[in-house]
């Protein structure tokens, strides 16, 4: 069957169109469809082959949605999987898109405003609001005036854009001194002396959602009689679009350097200082303070007992915690990483002379006495850190000395962890405006 020349001038416009965005540096299939969609003037093509134009395009139309829903990444894999076959899977690819479409429609009816990404331009006329707008006739009347000035008035309720068209004409030979069209307290029309089968006509746009008040005023003892149309015609529905950035947050895993505070207690050392009368063993000893093969060192903490007594004060915290070894606990506290605040046994002995001497700038903590403390230290390692200094003056008892020593330091490690971003992705602005 040939075809008629109007149908043949359209498909080869299509056929132009199609060059056209091939040419026009589209790159892939999928693009080259979305261009014809955006580029290809429908309804001049409409105009230029009538009915069988229409059949033509809107088959072609059918087919370039078809492709473009098949390419959408967004919903390919939703719901699919490997025992679907390709037109199920296509099927299903279809369903969830047009729902995808139906809440992006709900959304911007019901709240005035939705987003899209920018490569859902084509969407704009899909969501574009339907609707058929009629002339409403608010009046269509034959009025009878009042008389002596005393004004007969209609109120009509109207909206922002309404396009207003008023007709009156008086079908008596008395004059109508003034006829009046007010919206909300602005005056948009005014007439006077309107004489017999004298029409007078026009239109106006309503500014705001507002009250509409027609005025006819006679005066005199004698009343008239006018006609008067009042119709609106509703401003239709459209989309405004606007290119914006979009705040979003997204969640991204990451590998972070984290430090963890460890806390090493040292060997105990243990001594026993003679008595003075002892010619075998010496009353008197001294010792430094040292901290060795310890890196990323930030502080140190000790304790000294001089004698059994405050020792076992000492063993008798360890078992009321015995996870926690007590000069632990008192640095933590010193540190504040635990809220309980912890004290050590005081230890004093009149026969035991005691000196304590720091030999570094390490810095002591604010609960730190003469026989226990806590220290942190600067970014240098120094050694030793302090030396202590022992003598007995005793001449019958000897007594044990026990002291304790704890280094903290930091470790690092790498952690993969969760976190929050803000991101500006740029989006398309969909606003209906009457």
């Amino acid at each position: 069957m040939m075809l008629k020349p109007k149908h043949f001038l359209n498909l080869l416009l299509i056929f132009m169109c199609y060059q056209c965005a091939s040419l026009s540096g589209v790159d892939t299939e999928v693009d080259s469809k979305k261009y014809m969609i955006e580029n290809l003037n429908v309804e001049s093509v409409k105009k230029e082959g009538g009915k069988g134009a229409s059949v033509v395009i809107a088959s072609l139309m059918d087919s370039l949605q078809q492709n473009i829903l098949l390419s959408y990444n967004d919903f390919e894999n939703q719901g699919t999987t490997d025992s679907l076959s390709i037109k199920e899977r296509n099927e299903l690819t279809k369903e969830n898109y047009n729902q995808y479409i139906d809440s992006l429609k709900q959304t911007l009816l019901n709240e005035g405003t939705v987003n899209i990404k920018p490569n859902e331009a084509f969407l704009i006329d899909y969501l574009q609001p339907k609707q058929v707008l009629d002339t409403i006739f608010l009046a269509n009347l034959y009025v009878e005036t009042a008389t002596r000035g005393v004004p007969v008035t209609f109120q009509y309720l109207v909206n922002k854009n309404d396009e207003i068209f008023f007709e009156f004409e008086n079908q008596t030979s008395r004059t109508i001194q003034e006829i009046q069209i007010i919206e909300g307290a602005e005056s948009r029309f005014n007439h006077v002396n309107l004489k017999k089968k004298e029409p007078i006509k026009g239109s106006f746009l309503i500014q705001s959602d507002n009250t509409l008040t027609v005025k006819v005023e006679k005066s005199g003892f004698f009343k008239s009689v006018i006609r008067m149309k009042i119709r609106k015609l509703p401003k239709a529905k459209s989309i405004i679009a606007k290119v914006i950035n979009d705040t979003l947050i997204e969640t991204q895993t990451i590998v972070e350097m984290v430090s963890d505070t460890v806390f090493t207690k040292m060997n105990e050392k243990k001594y026993i200082l003679s008595p003075r009368l002892d010619i075998t063993n010496s009353n008197q000893i001294d010792f430094p303070i040292e901290i060795n093969n310890m890196e990323n060192l930030i502080g140190w903490g000790y304790w000294i007992g001089l004698g059994k007594k405050d020792i076992l004060k000492y063993q008798s915290l360890l078992e009321e915690d015995e996870s926690s070894e007590p000069l632990i606990s008192f640095i933590k506290s010193e540190l504040n990483i635990i809220r309980k605040r912890t004290f050590l046994p005081n230890s004093k002995n009149s026969n035991v002379k005691f000196k304590f001497q720091k030999l570094v700038s390490d810095i002591p903590s604010l609960n730190t006495t003469k026989n226990y403390g806590y220290f942190t230290c600067d970014s240098t390692i120094r050694n030793p850190k302090a030396k202590i200094y022992l003598s007995n003056i005793s001449k019958l008892y000897d007594y044990d000395i026990n002291l304790m020593l704890v280094a903290v330091n930091l470790e690092y490690s790498q952690l993969e962890v969760e976190k929050e971003f803000f991101i500006e992705v740029p989006r398309i602005k969909l606003s209906i405006v009457q």
